[in-house]
């Protein structure tokens, strides 16, 4: 589905729900959002006057304030930008008007449904006693437990759902190569708890083991110091504990023996938050560091470890401090202050992952944004840098490997570029709506890092351009390689990047119009396709015109492809050293199914379309007769299924006009030979002849559009555009907008004007049957026939002409006086006035149509039309005072029931 039909199908439906009257367009709002959409591009807005603005219009303002705290703690993707989107709904009072209407009916219309109580939750919600109660201690701490591991876990998923949804999304992704995973002791039920680094959690049955009641204020402290260095190392002290309700990955509180000295517990509590913060992180560590969670968090658990090392080695030193009996309480406070605000911003870090499920491109960017709001905070800014430039080391390198070389070593789902497998090159080649050059490496929005938003797209394209070299059997050798090392004050990476993309787009696009020859593959399919060498298309008809009569499944496809050959090797096509990738096909469906097929691509209806059997008629040679183009790998990303699949169809248009003109021409040379007698003053021939005339006039002239107006002009602009294409994808480009441009010009886009057109196209092949059957019945062929044979013989001699010229007289005059007495029957003439005026008011209702669609929808070109049909205003004058036929007509339907009952496209000779 394209982006266009994307916007438009939910604009349209927010059009819907909002309930807004039919004046308002979803295509111009569309058009309008599409004018003004930037990808990949972070908006910059005032959060904090945005998040005021809100707060003071809102009916709860602190639960707002904390939903917003929350969101923004788990890194939630494009939050301000929501906000600033609604401070400005606020701000319109029309807006906000409407948005409030649409939600109280929508709230009262979910207040009609019976609401049901959730399965399963019953064990989950917490029974509250009733108000004025009162609690002893003991209960009353109960109680508090219990809520606050009932928010602890809906604000902390479980650990191990989250672990293994990262390994079925890896087993998903790639089935045959996953990753190891750790054994069960480390990680699981039956994981060994006193490996890990961080607290152990042992029941106890009482809170504290040793009392301080009587033990000196001295004595107090050298206790308490020795507390706090256990507890700083992960380890329960014995007046300081662990509170026994805490779960592996929350943060950690503790309780400290009440008979403490109170200054001692001050003390304490300033540098109890360090050990928290502490748990937090190693707890982090051991998680993050297993395989599943990706190489960024593996990157950064490193970057946790080194800082953790030299933490513990200060402990080790303040240890042998105390061993010495030089470390007061006072002096560890004072040498752990620096140490508070770095743990701090390691467990801050990790809480932010954990909440988020941050892995790869989502942890970068919100390091990045750490960054960019410590400024003003030197040690913090240092900090968040040196965690960013290690975390983000394995992310470059496949970076490095992407833009350099082309190749994708993503095993864990981090990268931007994700790479379906499934989808690979020689679908071009089969499926006719194949999308491998936008499908087969597409970007992850979340993967992508906010400071790579900005070049996402030459990302993208650099690796894909890289790849589709490799695809020919290519090395690529990048020689400007160097490495991607991340930095918030020089970008010098996006300049390294901007090279490769240069190079990469430079290469293929070499590759593609050097080597392989690209303009001159698109010149031959043109010749063939566009019938920009016409000349083998007539003899190849001249040759096959018998076959073209007999039903599809009578015909022996390698005749035809015998006789193509042959048409191609007598005609000018035979320079053409591409013309043996040509070849026949014969479709088991008609012009118009095609039709609708190409026009359903990227849209809703194209899975429809596609799943619709073929069009059960019985169809001839020339309804089913299509060409066909083979083309190869790297061509096939220009000319696609998809690309060959609209070039036959205005192949087949062209072609059935070709025979329609064709068979109006061969009729009217058929009665040439019958003017010269008698008939040339006879009413009714004239009649006749005028309105085949008319059917001429329409048909050669609308070619001529087509073919010199539309096709040449588009192709002449493309071709100039090819010549100054940069990358492949502006020659994808260019070449997809001439195929949307021929399309559209030549009709084959508006099913009204489509409509219009093949009943033009009926009313002239049932005249033209018409008038051949009524020449059959008196014999008029022996005319043609008498001639052919004469031509077989050799030269005649001058005796022989005026013999054979007398006796083509003869049977002339006499063939003339039995084709008048029957063609001036009242039922003959009442006929070809039908036509004529049926004929005359489908070209009026075309041209009427065509003039409001270039006046109304800016198709200009298509005024073209009406000046080659309709060059003397005659029919422009009449349009007022005509009407315009309808689709079943019953005048139109009779004409061609009586003549064969043509199919919409009918195949006759």
């Amino acid at each position: 589905m394209s982006d266009e039909f994307r916007v438009h199908h939910c604009t349209s439906q927010l059009l819907n729900l909002l309930g807004t009257d039919s004046s308002v367009s979803a295509a111009d709002i569309t058009d309008h959002l599409l004018q003004n959409k930037t990808p990949f591009k972070t908006t910059q807005v005032n959060t904090h006057s945005a998040v005021l603005h809100i707060s003071e219009r809102a009916a709860k303002p602190q639960e707002f304030i904390h939903k917003y705290e929350e969101l923004k703690a788990k890194n939630v993707r494009d939050l301000d930008s929501l906000l600033f989107l609604l401070s400005k709904v606020i701000e319109d009072t029309a807006l906000h008007e409407l948005l409030t209407k649409v939600a109280r009916k929508r709230g009262d219309a979910i207040k009609m449904i019976p609401q049901l109580p959730p399965s399963g939750m019953g064990s989950s919600l917490v029974s509250l006693p009733p108000s004025g109660s009162k609690l002893s201690p003991e209960e009353l701490i109960k109680l508090r437990n219990t809520i606050e591991k009932a928010t602890q876990s809906s604000s902390y998923p479980s650990v191990d759902a989250y672990r293994k949804s990262l390994l079925e999304k890896n087993r998903t992704r790639n089935p045959q190569n996953t990753f190891p995973t750790l054994p069960p002791w480390l990680h699981g039920t039956m994981r060994k708890p006193n490996l890990s680094y961080n607290f152990v959690i042992k029941p106890r049955t009482q809170h504290l083991t040793i009392p301080l009641t009587n033990i000196s204020v001295q004595r107090q402290e050298q206790n308490v110091v020795k507390d706090l260095l256990a507890i700083l190392s992960g380890v329960e002290g014995h007046h300081i504990l662990v509170h026994p309700g805490e779960e592996t990955n929350a943060q950690k509180r503790f309780i400290i023996e009440p008979t403490m000295d109170v200054s001692l517990a001050e003390m304490s509590n300033m540098i109890l938050p360090i050990a928290s913060s502490y748990s937090t992180v190693i707890s982090f560590i051991e998680e993050k560091s297993s395989f599943e969670y990706g190489q960024v968090n593996h990157a950064l658990c490193f970057a946790m470890k080194n800082i953790i090392r030299e933490y513990q080695i200060n402990l080790a030193q303040l240890d042998d401090q105390f061993r010495h009996g030089d470390l007061p309480l006072q002096r560890l406070v004072f040498l752990l202050q620096p140490v508070v605000q770095q743990m701090d911003i390691l467990a801050s870090v990790a809480t932010a992952i954990d909440l988020g499920h941050c892995t790869g491109g989502a942890i970068l960017s919100l390091l990045h944004n750490r960054i960019s709001a410590s400024v003003g905070d030197k040690a913090a800014e240092q900090l968040y840098v040196y965690l960013t430039q290690l975390a983000s080391i394995p992310y470059m390198e496949m970076l490095e490997k992407w833009i350099y070389k082309g190749e994708t070593m993503d095993p864990y789902g981090e990268f931007l570029v994700e790479e379906k497998e499934k989808i690979s090159k020689e679908q071009l080649l089969e499926d006719y709506n194949d999308q491998y050059w936008e499908s087969r490496y597409t970007l992850c929005r979340d993967r992508i890092p906010v400071y790579l938003e900005q070049v996402a797209e030459k990302i993208l394209s650099t690796g894909k351009y890289l790849n589709v070299v490799h695809e020919c059997g290519r090395t690529v050798s990048y020689p400007g390689a160097r490495e991607i090392i991340y930095s918030h004050n020089r970008r010098e990476y996006v300049q390294q990047i901007e090279q490769a993309h240069s190079y990469a787009s430079k290469l293929l696009l070499d590759l593609l119009m050097q080597e392989y020859n690209l303009e001159a593959r698109l010149k031959s399919v043109k010749s063939y396709f566009l019938l920009n060498e016409g000349d083998f298309l007539l003899h190849f008809m001249d040759l096959t015109e018998k076959e073209m009569r007999m039903p599809m499944q009578d015909i022996i496809p390698n005749r035809l492809e015998a006789l193509l050959e042959l048409a191609l090797r007598t005609s000018l096509a035979d320079h053409d050293v591409y013309k043996d990738d040509l070849k026949i096909v014969l479709l088991n469906y008609d012009l118009i199914t095609q039709l609708v097929r190409i026009l359903s691509i990227d849209t809703v209806e194209e899975q429809v379309v596609k799943s619709l059997d073929p069009t059960e008629l019985n169809l001839t040679g020339l309804e089913s007769f299509a060409l066909d183009y083979t083309v190869r790998w790297p061509l096939s990303l220009v000319i696609s299924r998809k690309s060959l699949t609209k070039y036959q169809m205005l192949f087949r248009h062209l072609f059935y006009c070709k025979h329609v003109e064709r068979h109006l021409s061969t009729i009217w040379m058929k009665f040439k030979s019958l003017k010269m007698h008698v008939l040339h003053s006879k009413p009714w021939f004239l009649k006749a002849l005028t309105v085949m005339q008319k059917m001429l006039h329409f048909i050669q002239n609308f070619e001529y559009y087509m073919m010199f107006e539309v096709l040449e002009p588009n192709w002449l602009t493309m071709e100039k555009n090819l010549n100054s294409a940069s990358n492949v994808d502006d020659v994808l480009d260019f070449h997809a907008d001439f195929l949307k441009q021929c399309l559209q010009d030549c009709l084959l886009t508006n099913t009204e004007l489509l409509r219009m057109l093949s009943k033009l196209l009926m009313l002239c092949i049932s005249y033209a049957n018409y008038m051949q059957d009524l020449c059959r019945q008196v014999g008029g062929f022996a005319v043609s026939d008498s001639l052919e044979h004469s031509t077989l013989a050799g030269p005649p001699t001058a005796q022989e002409k005026r013999h054979e010229s007398g006796r083509i007289a003869t049977i002339t005059k006499e063939t003339t006086l039995h084709f008048d007495d029957l063609a001036s029957s009242p039922e003959h003439l009442g006929l070809v006035q039908n036509y004529e005026v049926t004929f005359t008011n489908c070209l009026m209702s075309l041209l009427n149509r065509v003039a409001f669609i270039s006046r109304e929808q800016g198709q200009h070109c298509l005024f073209n039309i009406m000046h080659k049909l309709d060059y003397n205003g005659f029919y422009q004058s009449h349009m007022k005072d005509s009407e315009d036929v309808q689709e079943n007509d019953p005048s139109l339907v009779n004409l061609i029931k009586q003549h064969h009952k043509m199919p919409v496209y009918p195949s006759v000779f």
